[in-house]
């Protein structure tokens, strides 16, 4: 006999187009994709690959993931070079990797636009991701995803090569015009010429009329000189924020398994200390020394001259030239194996000394001296500079 029921079968139920679209239920692979806490573009595939699945154009893709997530990073843009992957490079040591985001379609294997990146990780654990603009892709989507990058950085890094006046305003046409757009969130841009010295300071005002703020660095000999200038910019950037001490990490080299040490004792306590010494005297008591010609003394944490006494060079040749020969000496350190941390470094020529002293109980600040190689000894000074040390 068959069962039956009083009740009428249920009929099937049909999902509406809403719920097709947005389960109620989803199965994710990761802590950081069920917890909603990422803010990271793409998901980790391997130490050194990511990847981001895009149902559109690449560029307007990334865009849109900028946009929800707001990640902060650098992007590093060549502009008539080609030295922003060997930037990447040259911090790829130790267990810091250049890294690859791979875009692509959904269904579809075959990559549209691969990234590359490296992250930088702060004492505090967190990470900095640093972007260069040199993509792998066609030529309109690479082009399309580099202003993307430059636009919604926290910081533009743009390195120049030897270009002409028409070729260099030919290549930053773009740049000033998505400068003007309303996607454009970038509000730092730094300039850093490896060639020739070019007409920079004219996209000051340019870009200043957009309320975008641009730093124009000295010319550097290397491209991998130019993070010296990278991280006392981001530096200031960040000086409100706690954020990871970038200048530290960067200008820091690992030897073998050990972890990084900061250079010139730089750490994120100490502005308070330094703030409450009087520098413009301490510049003039060190003028003071027999054959003394011009003095500086700088902050490595935000990349800023605190004080000059004397003549030429000034204050801001000697902060630049001075963090661009500490960065060589820390290369060097790390390569003999020494360590990285400078605390004193001399140079002599014909007719001048140069003298940097990393002052012992200010941690990141630096003495940089000018002295007179005929009337100056160059070993009396230094002792004389010790005695002078702000307590």
């Amino acid at each position: 006999m068959p069962y039956s029921t009083p009740y009428p079968p249920a009929e099937p139920h049909r999902p509406s187009r809403d719920e097709l679209s947005a389960p109620a239920t989803q199965i994710v692979r990761d802590r950081e994709a069920y917890l909603g806490q990422s803010r990271e573009l793409g998901r980790r595939l391997s130490d050194d690959q990511y990847e981001l699945f895009v149902g559109e154009d690449p560029a307007a893709a990334l865009q849109r993931e900028f946009e929800k997530l707001k990640p902060q990073f650098i992007a590093l843009h060549d502009v008539g070079t080609s030295s922003s992957l060997r930037l990447l490079q040259s911090r790829a040591t130790g267990q810091s990797k250049v890294m690859r985001l791979s875009v692509r379609r959904q269904g579809h294997g075959v990559p549209l636009a691969t990234l590359q990146f490296v992250e930088i990780t702060g004492s505090d654990g967190s990470t900095l991701r640093v972007y260069s603009t040199d993509i792998d892709a066609d030529t309109q989507s690479r082009h399309s995803i580099a202003r993307v990058l430059v636009s919604h950085a926290r910081l533009s890094v743009l390195l120049f090569g030897d270009l002409p006046a028409h070729a260099l305003a030919g290549s930053m046409q773009p740049l000033v015009e998505a400068a003007g757009q309303v996607h454009w969130t970038n509000r730092n841009l730094l300039m850093i010429p490896l060639g020739a010295p070019a007409p920079l300071n004219s996209y000051v005002k340019v870009f200043g009329a957009m309320q975008v703020q641009v730093n124009v660095a000295p010319r550097v000999a290397r491209a991998t000189d130019a993070w010296s200038f990278i991280g006392s910019t981001w530096n200031q950037l960040e000086s409100v924020r706690a954020e990871p001490d970038f200048a530290a990490t960067v200008e820091s080299q690992r030897d073998d398994a050990h972890a990084p040490t900061e250079p010139m004792g730089l750490a994120r306590d100490r502005p308070e200390v330094a703030a409450s010494i009087n520098w413009f005297e301490y510049v003039q008591r060190c003028a003071s020394v027999k054959g003394m010609i011009s003095c500086c003394v700088f902050d490595r944490c935000n990349g800023q001259a605190l004080a000059h006494a004397g003549g030429r060079p000034p204050a801001e040749v000697l902060q630049a030239l001075g963090e661009r020969l500490l960065l060589t000496t820390s290369e060097m350190g790390a390569m003999m194996g020494t360590g990285t941390q400078v605390l004193e470094a001399t140079v002599s020529y014909p007719t001048h000394h140069l003298l940097l002293r990393a002052l012992p109980r200010q941690p990141g600040v630096v003495l940089h001296a000018v002295l007179d190689a005929a009337t100056g000894n160059i070993a009396l000074a230094r002792v004389q500079l010790q005695r002078l040390d702000p307590q």
